[in-house]
């Protein structure tokens, strides 16, 4: 009986926790799929260009995204000694100085395929997308049952 109940716990666990995954691959999937019409829209790719600016984009968010891990502090600032704030500080810009060098070889990729009008657009893109999205997940959350309507901040703001 012990048995029986631990195995049908452990599957339980086990099924939830392959469903939440799948979710946050669902999720995941719905975003770049998102961010692909927004910036195709905004760059006005064609299926060519889209075709070689794709694999190199996503090359570039991957490593920047690394470089962001890299830079969370392990405990909070205000834990932290006056020589490990400078040595974050340092850090810092440090990462910004590789990102930089990451979207200038991003950059010098893309203009050996795509004309250098649509690389310029690429800042525009990625804030169109940012702004969109979190419109859209301010949509989702009023409409969702138990979801918060509005936040006060943005009652305020009318």
């Amino acid at each position: 009986m012990r048995k029986t109940l631990t195995l049908t716990l452990l599957f339980n666990v086990l099924a939830f926790v392959s469903f939440a995954q799948e979710m946050d691959d669902r999720r995941a999937q719905r975003v770049k799929a998102f961010r692909i019409a927004i910036f195709t829209e905004a760059l006005q790719l064609t299926p060519q260009e889209a075709e070689t600016f794709w694999p190199v984009y996503n090359a570039y968010q991957e490593q920047r995204e690394t470089l962001h891990k890299q830079l969370q502090p392990a405990a909070r600032l205000d834990a932290l000694s006056d020589a490990e704030v400078e040595d974050q500080v340092k850090k810092h810009f440090e990462m910004r100085q590789r990102e930089l060098d990451l979207e200038k070889d991003m950059v010098q990729k893309l203009r050996k395929t795509i004309p250098l009008r649509k690389i310029a657009k690429i800042p525009s893109a990625e804030r169109q997308f940012r702004e969109r999205l979190l419109e859209k997940v301010k949509d989702n959350q009023g409409r969702r049952p138990g979801g918060r309507e509005r936040g006060a901040r943005a009652r305020r703001a009318e």
